[in-house]
């Protein structure tokens, strides 16, 4: 009979696992030796103490730990030595100090016995019974003898941890040392904290590179301390700081060659001295960027420098020495670093200038050379890049940003677009963050109400956000763009024209020529938008210019009035004709009648009768709906009725061919009813014009009368207002309609098209009751 084979499953732990187990059984050595420790201490068993003591520290020995669980192990042991340290300061122990001292050195072991050394030592400076200097000259040379990274690291930060109150300062006795044996000790112990740290990178096999460098980040706290203990230092003043501190820190930044280090450390340099020490020392830390090795983050630790000195400059412009020229020192240095590295990243340098673009602003609102200076750097660096490079989301963005940052610092687009270099960086974007831009500085320019009053600024304006006024090689077919947003964007881009204004005639004219010819391009989507709004103004700025002339304002014979006046009607009419030519023939025909009644108001007459016929000749060929004719021709009427033309040949040419368009009309109610409103051309009684024609009144009224006659089913409303036109005229005491004439059109709709379904009954029974009512002579009603 066989045996069953036994078998046993062996489960292997995941790394982490494996991690979690060694630490726990090391914290629970160290946490059983502590213990011990602190009974013998209690028991004042000094030397069984520091045995123990000992034995802690063997646990940080391992080589098992990764860095950061070996800083949690560090963490739980340092509290148990400093309770050694406190018991040994309040010298329960009956022992001197230099003997400690000396006796601990004795330890079998190099790490516990530095520890031990260092835990003494830094009692032996505190109870004053040996030179601070002496001491920790001492100390730093003996930490040499660990060189492991990971122990060595952790051994001097202790080193840094339990003599950071012991330090020589400005206020220690002569023989305590002075603060340059403090800058000495704190300088050599983060050189030699640095060396480790850097060559961390090599405890691990190449494919683990990552995850070293990932766990190396985790510790840069201990070296960067270091230099926060320099930073504390009262004695270390501006000069120290510029003529000892910085050249000896800055000479181990740029020789431990590590990208990591240099990026971490110059960040924390920046960080923990004062202002007022980087200003005195600028071309020093920023010729330093330049040294660094070609990986380094250049960028955000100069933009990390710029932006504090910006803001501190803004704060404290009185703290900013005159002989320190900020951005020229930025500048300078930002261009020389960009040329030493080809390799450096778009975004980076694009950043770079968002930074010195922000400082210049900051530090010197009113210079615009500065900040031209920044956008020319900037735009001639772009020009060489790929368009991929610089349409990537990063890179636009910043470009973007650059653009927006002048606008909302100056808030005067005139300001902005002085800058020579605005617009050529604006190029370089794709159509939809040219677009964009474009939108950001009419919004602007709305917002902040900015008149532009010189030729030169408008076309400057209209050239700068040309995506917006015509078509663009790169722009997406008409199809494929948002109607509202499009429709959004040019009601803008018309907004604009308000704001151009100048009190010069001449300027002012030239400025709608320019215009004009800038949105003259914009093909039939957006002239639509944009030519109605400048017909407008044109219009304002001719009667404005007549008020001056009427008013003495300006001096003008009427020869030089009339060329004047055939100027401006030739661009107001070219530009209506341009939106006629787009098939808008609804819009042209009342503009036409809009620039009609203006120019009448100047006293124009022959331009008016030139309007008249343009706006006479787009009815006849252009508008072709019957409700649109209707319409059209009422609007015609109401014009013309409201003209002070003084030549009435010319008014009554035109009435007869207002006449002759309503007789073309397709319903013959509309005729009538038309016709019968034009009898108004004849009998106008303005306070300014006076003009009766009592036989052409009866002559349209009977017109239309005749016409709706000869209809089959012609209704009854059209009756009644022909009736209602005669009672017009009977009111107004005119003598043009005979009372005959409007008896026999009662009488005609009384027995002919009085129909008891007829809507227009009741319109009908109303005007009878006001007939009544005023008693009219002659006029009998039954």
């Amino acid at each position: 009979m066989m045996k069953k084979k036994n078998t046993t499953v062996v489960q292997t732990l995941s790394p982490d696992e494996e991690q979690a187990k060694f630490f726990e059984e090391a914290k629970n050595n160290v946490m059983i030796q502590g213990h011990h420790m602190k009974l013998s201490l209690d028991n004042s068993k000094l030397m069984d103490a520091l045995k123990y003591a000992s034995n802690i520290i063997n646990e940080l020995r391992t080589s098992l730990l990764s860095p950061k669980s070996y800083y949690a192990l560090y963490l739980v042991a340092f509290d148990y030595l400093q309770y050694l340290n406190t018991y040994l300061y309040e010298e329960k122990h009956g022992k001197r100090m230099i003997e400690l001292y000396e006796v601990v050195q004795h330890a079998g072991n190099v790490l516990p016995r530095l520890y031990l050394l260092i835990t003494v030592g830094s009692v032996y400076i505190k109870t004053k019974q040996a030179p601070a200097k002496d001491v920790l000259k001492d100390l730093i040379e003996m930490c040499r003898g660990v060189q492991h990274p990971t122990r060595g690291l952790f051994l001097r930060h202790y080193l840094s941890e339990v003599t950071k109150d012991k330090l020589p300062d400005v206020d220690s006795p002569a023989e305590a040392g002075t603060v340059m044996d403090s800058i000495d000790f704190i300088i050599q112990n983060f050189t030699e904290t640095n060396k480790l740290w850097v060559r961390m990178q090599h405890q691990a096999p190449t494919k683990d590179k990552e995850r070293r460098e990932n766990e190396r980040l985790e510790l840069r706290l201990l070296v960067g301390k270091n230099l926060s203990r320099l930073a504390q230092l009262d004695g270390v003043n501006q000069e120290t700081y510029s003529e000892v501190v910085l050249p000896k820190v800055v000479e181990q930044i740029i020789n431990c060659k590590d990208k990591i280090a240099q990026e971490y450390l110059m960040e924390i340099l920046i960080q923990v001295f004062p202002d007022e020490f980087h200003l005195a020392t600028l071309d020093d830390i920023l010729q330093t960027c330049a040294q660094l090795q070609s990986g380094v983050n250049v960028k955000a630790i100069i933009a990390s420098l710029i932006d504090r000195l910006a803001n501190f400059a803004t704060r404290n412009a009185e703290l900013v020495p005159s002989d320190i020229k900020i951005f020229d020192i930025f500048f300078n240095n930002v261009r020389e670093i960009i040329k030493a590295r080809p390799n450096m990243e778009l975004q980076d340098i694009l950043g770079l200038h968002v930074s010195l673009l922000n400082l210049t602003l900051k530090c010197y609102p009113t210079n615009k050379d500065n900040a031209n200076e920044v956008l020319g750097l900037c735009q001639s660096i772009i020009s060489t890049k790929s368009k991929e490079d610089i349409n990537k989301p990063t890179c636009v963005k910043q470009i973007i940003q650059l653009l927006q940052i002048p606008l909302d610092v100056f808030k005067n687009v005139l300001v902005v677009l002085s800058l020579t270099n605005y617009q050529p960086l604006i190029s370089c974007l794709s159509y939809n963050n040219r677009k964009k831009v474009s939108l950001d500085i009419v919004n602007s320019t709305i917002q902040n109400s900015t008149i532009i009053e010189e030729p030169e600024a408008v076309s400057n304006l209209l050239e700068t956000i040309s995506t917006l006024i015509k078509d663009e090689e790169d722009q997406p077919s008409m199809d494929d763009i948002d109607k509202e947003d499009f429709q959004e964007e040019q009601n803008k881009v018309a907004s604009l024209i308000h704001l151009f204004d100048s009190e010069d005639p001449e300027k002012l004219f030239k400025i709608y020529i320019i215009a004009r010819g800038h949105f003259g391009t914009g093909g039939q989507h957006r002239i639509r938008h944009t030519l109605v709004p400048l017909v407008f103004c044109s219009l304002r700025f001719i009667r404005n210019f007549k008020q001056q002339v009427d008013t003495g304002v300006i001096t003008l014979d009427q020869n030089k009035w009339n060329t004047i006046g055939g100027k401006i009607y030739t661009f107001v009419s070219e530009t209506i004709k341009a939106l006629a030519d787009i098939k808008l023939a609804d819009l042209s025909f009342r503009l036409y009648l809009q620039a009609l009644q203006t120019f009448d108001q100047c006293g124009l007459v022959g331009k008016v009768k030139e309007l008249a016929i343009k706006a006479l000749l787009i009815f006849q060929e252009d508008i072709a709906d019957f409700k649109s004719q209707v319409s059209a021709l009422q609007l015609l009427i109401a014009t013309l009725n409201s003209l002070n033309i003084p030549d009435e040949e010319i008014y009554e040419s035109l009435a007869a061919q207002t006449i002759k368009q309503a007789s073309r009309l397709l319903l013959a109610p509309d005729q009538a009813k038309l016709i019968a409103t034009c009898s108004h051309l004849f009998w106008v009684d303005h306070p300014d014009r006076q003009y009766q024609n009592p036989e052409s009144v009866l002559q349209a009224l009977k017109k239309a009368l005749s016409i709706i006659s000869n209809e089959t089913n012609p209704g009854l409303s059209v009756f009644v207002d022909i009736l209602n036109e005669c009672l017009f005229y009977c009111d107004k005491n005119t003598g043009a309609v005979p009372v005959q004439f409007i008896s026999d059109l009662v009488e005609l709709i009384r027995t002919t098209h009085v129909k008891d379904a007829d809507p227009a009954l009741s319109y009908l029974q109303n005007t009878i009751s006001y007939i009544q009512s005023q008693n009219y002579p002659g006029i009998s009603i039954n």
